[in-house]
C-alpha cells in the first residue's frame, strides 16, 4: 500500500510539473523568414495570391507525393482554396485558405491541418526593396495558437525547427521559380490576357528568315504569303482566318519565322479530314491539332511583338501554364503596315 501511495505521490508531483512548467511556455508560437527577389510585384503577388503554382514552391506535397489536392472558389484572392488528403494517417487532410489579400501588400492564409494548435495562419508580406525599389523583399511569417493545450505548447518549442526549416526551403524554391519567369511586369499592359482555346486548323506553312529590319521582314513574309496564295488557287482554297507568324528564332541580327495561313476549301464551314493539297516551292501543308494559348492584344510596331511574347509569357506562367514551343502573332494589318504605330496584332503564346 505504501508504494502504491509512493507512486500516486509520485506521479502527482510530475503532472504538477508537467502543468507547471507548461504554463510557463508560450501558449502562442510565431516565426518568420525572408527572401529577395528582383521579379516585379505582380509577378510576385499574383504567383502567391492563387494555388496554381504551390506545388512548385510549397513543402506540403513532398510528405506523401501521391496525396490528393483539389482547389475550389475563385483562382486568385480571397476564397481560393486548397484541400489536401493523404493516406498517410500523419498527414491526414486539411486545407490552405486565402482570408485577406490586399495587391502588393499581404496575402494571408488561413491553415487547417492535423498538427497541434489552432489560429494557424501564414501571412506573405511584400515589401518593395533594391536599386530604385525595382526589387521585392517576401517575408512569410507562420502563426499558431495552443492556448491551454499543454501538449501543444510542448510541440511549439520545435516550431521553430520544423516549421522553419520548411519556410526556409520554401522560400528558396519560390525565388527559384519566380527566376524563371520573364522580368517583365504585365500589370500596366493596356489590353488584358486570357487563356483561350484554340481549333484544330488547316494550314499553309513557309518558313523562311531575314534580317530584322522592318522592310526585310516585310519582303520575306510577301514572298512566303506569294507561294501561299499560289498553292491556295491551284487547290481551291480560301482563306480561313488571318496570317499567322511562328517565331522560330529572334536575335538581335536576323529573324526565322513561319508564315501559317489558316485555309479551307472554298465554301466550306469546317474542318473535317485533312486535305489532300498540291504543294509547290517552299510551301507544306499541316492539319494543326486544338491546342490552349494565353493570349492577348497588341497596337504598335511589329518590332513590340517580342516583347509582348515575353509579357504574355509570364502572365501565364505565374497561372501555372507551361508554354510550349512556338509562340505566334496574327497580323490583323497589311504587310506593308506592319511598323506603323497603329498596326493591330493579337498574340499567343501556347501552353501544355
Amino acid at each position: 500500500m505504501t508504494r502504491v501511495i509512493e507512486f500516486i505521490i509520485s506521479l502527482l508531483i510530475v503532472v504538477a510539473l508537467f502543468l507547471g512548467i507548461g504554463l510557463l511556455l508560450p501558449s502562442k508560437r510565431s516565426l518568420t523568414h525572408s527572401v529577395e527577389t528582383n521579379r516585379p510585384m505582380a509577378t510576385t503577388f499574383d504567383l502567391l495570391d492563387g494555388f496554381s503554382r504551390f506545388n512548385d514552391w510549397n513543402q506540403l506535397r513532398k510528405y506523401d507525393p501521391r496525396m490528393k489536392m483539389t482547389t475550389s472558389g475563385p483562382a486568385l484572392g480571397v476564397g481560393a482554396t486548397l484541400s489536401y488528403e493523404s493516406s498517410d494517417r500523419a498527414i491526414g487532410s486539411g486545407t490552405w485558405e486565402i482570408v485577406e489579400s490586399e495587391p502588393g501588400e499581404m496575402i494571408r492564409y488561413k491553415i487547417t491541418d492535423n498538427a497541434r494548435g489552432s489560429k494557424k495562419t501564414m501571412t506573405f508580406r511584400f515589401e518593395r526593396t533594391g536599386p530604385n525599389n525595382r526589387n521585392v523583399k517576401i517575408t512569410q511569417r507562420y502563426s499558431v495558437t495552443y492556448g491551454w493545450d499543454m501538449l501543444g505548447r510542448y510541440a511549439g518549442m520545435y516550431v521553430t525547427r520544423n516549421v522553419g526549416d520548411e519556410v526556409r526551403r520554401g522560400l528558396g524554391k519560390l525565388s527559384n521559380l519566380l527566376a524563371t519567369v520573364p522580368r517583365l511586369d504585365y500589370s500596366q499592359h493596356e489590353a488584358p490576357f486570357a487563356m483561350v482555346d484554340l481549333p484544330v486548323i488547316d494550314a499553309l506553312v513557309a518558313s523562311t528568315a531575314s534580317r530584322r529590319a522592318s522592310e526585310d521582314v516585310a519582303q520575306a513574309m510577301t514572298n512566303q504569303m506569294g507561294w501561299i496564295n499560289k498553292v491556295m488557287d491551284a487547290n481551291g482554297l480560301e482563306s480561313a482566318g488571318p496570317m499567322r507568324i511562328v517565331t522560330t528564332e529572334y536575335t538581335n541580327e536576323s529573324y526565322s519565322f513561319n508564315v501559317v495561313q489558316p485555309v479551307k476549301r472554298a465554301g466550306s464551314t469546317a474542318v473535317g479530314a485533312p486535305l489532300q493539297v498540291r504543294v509547290e516551292g517552299p510551301v507544306v501543308y499541316e492539319q494543326q491539332p486544338a491546342s490552349r494559348a494565353v493570349t492577348t492584344d497588341y497596337t504598335g510596331p511589329w518590332q513590340g511583338l517580342e516583347r509582348e511574347r515575353q509579357l504574355v509569357r509570364a502572365w501565364g506562367m505565374v497561372r501555372g501554364a507551361e508554354p510550349k514551343e512556338g509562340p505566334f502573332d496574327e497580323y490583323l494589318v497589311d504587310i506593308t503596315n506592319i511598323a506603323a504605330d497603329d498596326a493591330k496584332f493579337k498574340v499567343y503564346w501556347p501552353v501544355k
